[in-house]
């Protein structure tokens, strides 16, 4: 049949909720055997956590397996080593490449930067699920010419670990270098962003998508499923929908305990995320598919066509009966490792029409793209928020268009280089009389070794060299330096009207502001509690940019871990935040995260003039805009010309309102990295520089003059301070773009500043 794949998930209030359950049989054709799947060609991988010790609830770890890129393997069975007990879930994902700091360390934070770069789910476990065997002449390709030459384990931690304590939860593969006639893959659906209302009784997450929209050029053949949701879950069910004869048909009907007649909380609303107290609908198809045109991943993140859900069949929110052994086996300590189950296929696949699918009249229409997005604030009780004044949205600037133009800005060459040696220069910003602050981390890098998850691993030697660097704006020569033996890992840099110096931390945890000409030395405020990472009224973790309005009060974007941005009163009172994280999953491209959510929200400039507070959405690749009184979406800018990661920007009222933005270096992207032009009202790229527009390797910072004619540059890596400055011209490029090994490196160096 025509595909389009429809998932349906009430959110009715129970005590449990379902978490990956034990792979189920997808109609009566799928049949089960108890015997084992090992021949003689085959052979075992184990492949485990290294002895980890997770320090906090909801950690994500992530472990790397290399594989021989000259043997192409089979994997036909998963055996799972772990319990319930102990990990939450765990997927397990084929990659192209994985950091090599990683790699040396064993073990990372997944949860903050990344899993790895061109991952796929090929296997999804928890609640104690048996082994799976896959169909005969069915397997996951793996190493050789595949493109996946890295195996990632990523565990979810719901509870902390004792000191002591390690962890070597994993799996085993059965494989095979016998090459199989299918290969395997993974149909994810998914709703990355539901709000669930307090005091409702039941909620639904429903997505759709057209079969093939997401890569997969030939016809799917499903063997099994697997479900996934939170404590509010009470049961996922998934249809094929046939457009012509609007017939649908059952192929999920996952669940957990029958929901007690309990209600949703009542304090706030509850939003999908990736920790046990958030939400989570996901259904994960398992399939097999043509073995050299097939795609081994795709899947749907949203609901294109609100008309097939309307008319899903009136049980699809039925719970189950309830099934008390299964639940019961779900908890605790895995006794019953050695079950497997293995799966025969459908005979009918699912299929993907070689045509582009056209609504007709009446028929189902697609879902407008909205124009603005309204989240709730956390506010201080009682305080009067004064009402925005919302301009026209302007959701996503164009993405395609005439080819980009060199700017008019160009570089005073030997600007403040000779004079002075830096180290990551990671943050630039101007003072009232337009001299320029540096802040830049002396002896100092931040590498795979810093943190100890998120708690820096050193922290009883300070920077000694001076971290700030005050110049002159004329010749870049230095007027003073202040800081040393005080910091540990720089990273936000501004100045208000009245040059007091805003800096953070993110060693420290903490954001300070010092006096203009840095005083004592002495913080006149100091926000968040010394080394200790939180996301409370008191702590941070890792925060990234201050932005201070001509009022005093200021906005905080806190940063690599908590992805909020938080409007503090001028005396350093909590008013309001908003944002929440980008769901990992929708990582793969499948599709766009929705306006307020951030990965990694990594700078701030204000748009005083427009009544709006900006954020450099780095991973994300986007600028996203909000009004300041509230918090409230207001507009967004992302472009093609930039590419998939976007650093820092900075707005000057000047010539109409600009924004200038710079990018990062993207694994395989043939994207330029350098400085961007952007009209702030009409939402146009106007242009593009860099030095001698030869390109730059790894921009972390910039900052626009207030008259617009002056822009600075810090990079890192190689560490430079650029000057560059509005002229009538801009020279032509006089060498190539980065080659690709010259992108991987940049892009190594950037994974965690």
């Amino acid at each position: 049949m025509p595909g389009l794949l429809t998932l349906s998930w009430p959110l009715v209030g129970a005590l449990l909720g379902v978490l990956l359950t034990a792979p189920q049989s997808l109609a009566r054709e799928v049949v089960r055997f108890g015997e084992s799947s090992k021949a003689p060609t085959t052979y075992l991988k184990k492949f485990t956590m290294p002895g980890v010790t997770p320090r906090q609830a909801d950690a994500y770890l992530c472990t790397a397996m290399a594989l021989n890129e000259t043997v192409e393997e089979w994997v036909i069975r998963f055996d799972p080593l772990a319990s319930a007990n102990r990990a939450h879930h765990m997927l397990l994902f084929g990659c192209n490449d994985v950091p090599h700091d990683y790699m040396q360390q064993g073990s990372w934070d997944c949860g903050h930067h990344g899993v790895c770069t061109g991952g796929r789910i090929m296997f999804a476990w928890a609640k104690n699920a048996p082994a799976t065997s896959l169909p005969k002449d069915v397997g996951f390709r793996i190493g050789g010419q595949t493109g996946i030459k890295y195996l990632t384990l990523q565990i979810h931690y719901a509870s902390a670990m004792q000191e002591g304590q390690q962890d070597h939860s994993g799996l085993q593969m059965e494989v095979t270098r016998e090459q199989q006639k299918y290969k395997a893959g993974i149909y994810l659906l998914g709703s990355a962003y539901s709000d669930i209302p307090p005091h409702t009784e039941k909620t639904h997450a429903d997505m759709n998508c057209i079969i093939g929209e997401t890569g997969e050029p030939r016809d799917i053949y499903l063997f099994a499923y697997r479900t996934h949701a939170h404590k509010l879950g009470s049961v996922i069910s998934g249809y094929a929908f046939d457009p012509n004869t609007k017939e649908y048909t059952e192929i999920v009907c996952g669940k957990s305990k029958t929901p007690t007649p309990t209600l949703a909380p009542s304090i706030l609303p509850n939003v999908s995320g990736q920790t046990s107290g958030d939400e989570m609908c996901n259904l994960y198809l398992m399939y097999y598919t043509d073995r050299e045109q097939g795609s081994e991943t795709g899947g749907c993140w949203s609901e294109s066509f609100p008309a097939v859900t309307q008319n899903l069949p009136a049980d699809s929110d039925v719970p189950l009966p309830p099934n008390p052994e299964l639940e019961e086996h779900a908890q605790g300590e895995n006794l019953h490792k050695e079950q497997e189950i293995t799966y025969n296929s459908l005979e009918k696949p699912i299929e993907n029409e070689k045509k582009a699918y056209k609504n007709s009249e009446n028929a189902y229409q697609t879902k407008p793209k909205p124009v603005s997005y309204d989240y709730d604030n956390v506010m201080t009780p009682g305080r009067q928020i004064p009402k925005d004044n919302i301009k026209p949205s302007l959701v996503e600037a164009p993405r395609k268009g005439k080819q980009l133009k060199f700017s008019a800005y160009r570089m005073i060459p030997n600007w403040g280089q000779k004079e002075i040696v830096y180290g990551q220069v990671v943050a630039v910003a101007l003072d009232s009389k337009g001299d320029v602050l540096v802040f830049h981390r002396g002896e100092r890098r931040w590498d795979g070794s810093t943190f100890i998850q998120d708690t820096l691993r050193d922290q009883e030697h300070p920077i000694t060299q001076p971290a700030l660097l005050h110049l002159h704006k004329e010749n870049g020569q230095i007027i003073d330096k202040w800081g040393e033996n005080f910091f540990f890992m720089p990273h936000g840099l501004t100045l208000d009207k009245d040059d007091n110096i805003w800096v953070t931390d993110v060693g420290l945890h903490q954001v300070l502001k010092f006096p203009r000409g840095y005083g004592s030395g002495k913080p006149l405020l100091t926000l968040g509690t010394k080394f200790q990472p939180g996301n409370d009224a008191t702590h941070f973790c890792k925060p990234t940019g201050v932005a201070v309005l001509s009022t005093g009060e200021f906005f905080v974007s806190d940063g690599y871990c908590n992805s909020r941005i938080i409007k503090y009163s001028a005396n350093g009172e909590i008013l309001f935040q908003f944002g929440k994280r980008t769901n990992p999953l929708s990582g793969f491209g499948i599709s766009s995260p929705p306006p307020g959510s951030f990965n990694i929200p990594h700078a701030l400039t204000l748009a005083e003039d427009q009544g709006e507070v900006c954020v450099a959405d780095r991973e994300n690749g986007r600028i996203q805009c909000f009004t300041i009184e509230q918090g409230q979406f207001a507009r967004q800018f992302q472009f093609d010309g930039w590419g998939s990661r976007l650093f820092s920007m900075s707005y000057t009222p000047a010539l109409g309102g600009k924004l200038f933005a710079v990018n990062g270096p993207g694994l395989l992207s043939s994207k330029q990295v350098a400085a961007f032009e952007v009209d702030y009202t009409s939402g146009e790229l106007q242009g593009a520089f860099s030095p001698n527009n030869q390109g730059m390797s790894n921009p972390h910072d910039i900052v626009v003059s207030h008259d617009g004619v002056d822009v600075y540059v810090a990079e890192i890596g190689p560490n430079k301070l650029w000057k560059f400055e509005l002229g009538e011209s801009s020279p032509a490029p006089t060498t190539r773009p980065p080659s690709i090994f010259e992108s991987i490196g940049n892009l190594f160096t950037f994974t965690l500043n």
